[in-house]
């Protein structure tokens, strides 16, 4: 038990208590020195960090009595070219986090079942604390949406509401939920001196994590781990303290030649795992001389397992893409989905446009899917005063079919000129025009879901602790909110058509727009006057 150092979550060098590193594939060999393991394989490597420690509250937010965990996840694969490794069985499927943040709260079960005004009063108490855990005061900059576009806070302001309580909106039963995309360059998640600091986490190059992990894993003389990924998890204890679990999970092209330099004061593991019931699998730590026999659940080797087959494509493609009302054209199709399965997408919005929930349930029989739209229901507000990050649809195809086909309309808000840190081009693409805004939307996540197989999924979770595949459990940001456990992911279409053109007002023009409003509503209000007047007088 300790406090955290100036309220800062930061590991330091030696607190790593674990590391594992997992080869899969074909033609796997592993020679083992006194302090490396060098490593040939075709297959892909998987290698993970854990931390965990306690904290006794007093530089932390009080803790709501009505929720269960926080969670932060930093995710960078989508950031960069996918990297191409074989799947395994005993690792959720790839491509279904964002490039970027995601920050959740969940209320406990109970909270959720008693009544809405309890859920909502919970959710309450969970957007302040995260408010406060997050550094989100009244004088703070939005420093995750200035990351974003590699700003400084402290170099010029920016022209973004505030971030706070208001930010995170509410997500599945029981969740609240905030994400910031980042950009791959400035993989910045908050401001210095905020109590989780995970932009030092990740790029920052004397931080612990960067000195940990870069030099001992090693390809060619040069460190070739990507697609780095970050989950801080925040529970309290019976005791009341706060237990905090960190784990780094990095992934590696296949490669020939790899060095791996296990830890000094951790607990360090290597295992090998074949593709078949058939091929044997080992495991071999620091301490042992030679490596091990290691038994893999025959649940992870199916006949028909799903998360070995590719699942299909999913597309989406702009319609009216420069005007205030666009449309999403939304298109999957799957191959995996049969009488237990079936096929879950979701799409996200920016905060400069918005799902109008009215009008998809009076479109709810031509949409032919099931949906749920989480966000707030603000239909006029203009995009710089909206406190939250954005909004999103979750589609859920339940009757069982293998394809999607859905156009959803969305709105764009009106903008408050001037416009800053924006791409502003032409009515046509111009990059000298100033008369619109170009936004690429994110592609949608699109997953196949069979509830049979959940319990393989769980079954990973509920194993020892020790094992080297609990070890490699994780759970998917967004989808764990939702309660869905998805058993294999759709590629994004790269054909798919993302742009959005906003049409913007110009900001010299703002002064002489407000003096002919204001002229038009005195010349109304006369002419109101006189014609009741006259109306009045025609009577006598």
């Amino acid at each position: 038990m300790r406090r955290p150092l100036n309220g800062q979550i930061t590991p330091s060098a030696s607190s790593f208590e674990t590391e594992d590193h997992v080869i899969f594939g074909q033609h796997i060999s592993v020679q083992a020195s006194s302090d490396t393991w060098n490593v040939d394989t075709i297959g892909g490597t998987w290698h993970v960090w854990h931390h965990t420690t306690i904290f006794d509250c007093i530089d932390l937010p009080l803790w709501p009595d009505s929720m269960l965990e926080a969670r932060v996840v930093l995710m960078s694969e989508m950031c960069r070219d996918r990297i191409l490794l074989p799947p395994a069985p005993f690792m959720p499927p790839r491509g279904l986090e964002y490039c970027g943040a995601h920050i959740t709260a969940t209320a406990k079960p109970d909270t959720a079942s008693d009544s809405p005004s309890s859920l909502a009063l919970a959710r309450s108490h969970m957007r302040s604390w995260m408010a406060e855990l997050m550094g989100w005061t009244s004088s703070s900059r939005p420093a995750l949406l200035a990351a974003a576009h590699g700003l400084h806070t402290e170099m010029e302001p920016y022209d973004e509401p505030l971030q706070g309580p208001s930010s995170f909106i509410d997500l599945g039963n029981s969740s609240i939920y905030y994400f910031q995309q980042l950009d791959a360059r400035y993989l910045d998640v908050n401001r210095p001196g905020s109590r989780l600091d995970l932009a030092r986490l990740v790029l920052e190059p004397q931080h612990p994590l960067r000195a940990l992990i870069d030099p001992r894993v090693v390809h060619q003389d040069k460190n070739w781990l990507d697609n780095h990924r970050i989950e801080i998890l925040l529970r309290r204890t019976t005791e009341g303290f706060v237990k905090v679990s960190i784990q780094v999970l990095s992934l590696m092209h296949p490669a020939s030649g790899i060095s791996i330099v296990p830890l000094q004061n951790a607990t360090s593991r290597i295992a090998w795992i074949g593709p078949t019931r058939q091929t044997k699998s080992y495991v071999q730590t620091t301490a042992d001389r030679a490596a091990l026999p290691l038994t893999i659940p025959e649940e992870f080797y199916a006949e028909h397992d799903t998360t070995t087959q590719p699942a299909g494509i999913v597309d989406v493609r702009t319609s009216h893409f420069n005007s205030f009302h666009p449309s999403l054209i939304v298109s999957a199709h799957t191959p995996l989905i049969s009488d237990q399965c079936h096929l879950d997408t979701i799409v996200m919005l920016p905060r400069a446009y918005f799902f109008d929930p009215y009008q998809l349930y009076e479109l709810r029989h031509q949409l032919r899917v099931d949906y749920e739209h989480y966000g707030p229901i603000e239909l006029e507000r203009p995009a710089e005063v909206m406190p939250n990050w954005g909004s999103l649809l979750h589609l859920n195809q339940r009757t069982h079919s293998p394809a999607l086909n859905a156009t959803i309309p969305i709105h764009a808000r009106y903008r408050l000129p001037p416009i800053a840190h924006e791409r502003l081009v032409g009515c046509h693409g111009e990059p000298s025009g100033d008369s619109h805004i170009d936004l690429e939307l994110l592609p949608p996540l699109s997953a196949v879901v069979c509830p049979a197989a959940i319990s393989k999924h769980r079954y990973v979770a509920e194993l020892d602790k020790g094992n080297v595949l609990r070890a490699l459990h994780m759970r998917l940001a967004l989808f764990d909110e939702l309660g869905l456990e998805p058993v294999a992911s759709l590629e994004p279409s790269p054909d798919a058509e993302t742009l959005l053109r906003m049409p913007v007002g110009y900001a010299d023009d703002a002064v002489l727009i407000q003096a002919l409003t204001l002229a038009a509503l005195f010349a109304g209000t006369v002419f109101i006057c006189w014609a009741v007047k006259r109306s009045l007088s025609s009577r006598q």
